[in-house]
């Protein structure tokens, strides 16, 4: 169940998840998922089955903001593959202390706060480590108003999976080069424009039957007949490159048969069998 606007009712939907090649704009893998299923979650399985389909190892991987989860950023620096996303934009007033205001220290497992006192390690969550603060310590902190509600008694601050990765694709996303920043605006349409070709002319909008298999084969034979697609394209400018080349060869041909006052038919009979060998 699922639904990306606010002027819509949730309803039962279907994901589908992309990688497409920068260079030849062929799809080199797509997986379906349910509606309620994290696009972050699938970036690492997704690039792994790139390299297995490609048989080459991934150079960058671009994304939009939905795939910016800090394992993904540390997945990618494990790999050695450039990690062109763009981080999640933070609340700009928030109502409390927000979390990068907090100092945390990797080597000594502790997160710092803005009024110098220490949060340690207290318990597991789902995607990191909850860092608790002591009572005691923010019972007459100046900053208590601004930092924690009424009802709280300490401040705490949960630390992802690799939260040093995120820090540092905050700090390097404003600062990228040109480069960076055409990769990324090539992202825009080629994978997007992937999309919505497939919704406005493969029917990919609905699905045709129910249950995410079927939607997997809908999705899976629209990809093989946009490749086919691109395929026959190419085939097509190749053919029309090698006859224009034959023609200038002839052209070639021609011209120096008569500058060397030689015979047309025998150029040509030398090219036809040069040609067949």
């Amino acid at each position: 169940m699922a639904t990306s606007c606010r002027q819509y009712h949730l309803e039962p939907s279907y994901k589908q998840h992309t990688a497409v090649d920068d260079q030849a704009g062929v799809i080199v893998d797509v997986e379906v998922t349910t509606g309620e299923a994290s696009e972050g979650e699938q970036l690492p399985g997704q690039m792994e089955r790139v390299e297995t389909n490609t048989g080459m190892k991934l150079k960058s991987a671009t994304a939009d903001s939905a795939y910016a989860h800090s394992a993904n950023y540390a997945h990618c620096e494990e790999r050695e593959v450039e990690a062109v996303i763009p981080p999640q934009a933070e609340r700009r007033s928030p109502k409390r202390i927000p979390a990068r205001r907090f100092k945390y220290d990797a080597r000594h497992e502790r997160v710092r706060c803005p009024g110098g006192r220490t949060l340690r390690r207290s318990t597991r969550a789902k995607h990191g480590w909850m860092y608790r603060a002591r009572a005691s310590d923010c019972r007459n902190c100046p900053l208590r108003e601004r930092c924690i509600s009424p009802t709280a008694s300490s401040r705490t601050i949960l630390i992802v999976d690799g939260y040093e990765a995120l820090l540092r694709a905050r700090r390097c996303w404003p600062r990228r080069d040109a480069d960076t920043r055409r990769t990324y605006s090539r992202h825009r349409w080629r994978v997007e424009g992937i999309h919505g070709e497939a919704k406005t002319q493969h029917g990919l909008r609905r699905a045709v039957r129910r249950g995410l298999w079927n939607v997997a084969i809908q999705a899976y034979l629209t990809a093989a007949v946009m490749n086919l697609k691109r395929l026959a394209a190419l085939l097509w400018d190749l053919l029309a490159h090698l006859w224009r080349l034959e023609v200038s060869e002839r052209e070639q041909l021609c011209h120096n048969a008569v500058r060397n006052k030689n015979p047309i038919r025998h150029e040509r009979n030398v090219h036809i069998a040069r040609k067949a060998a």
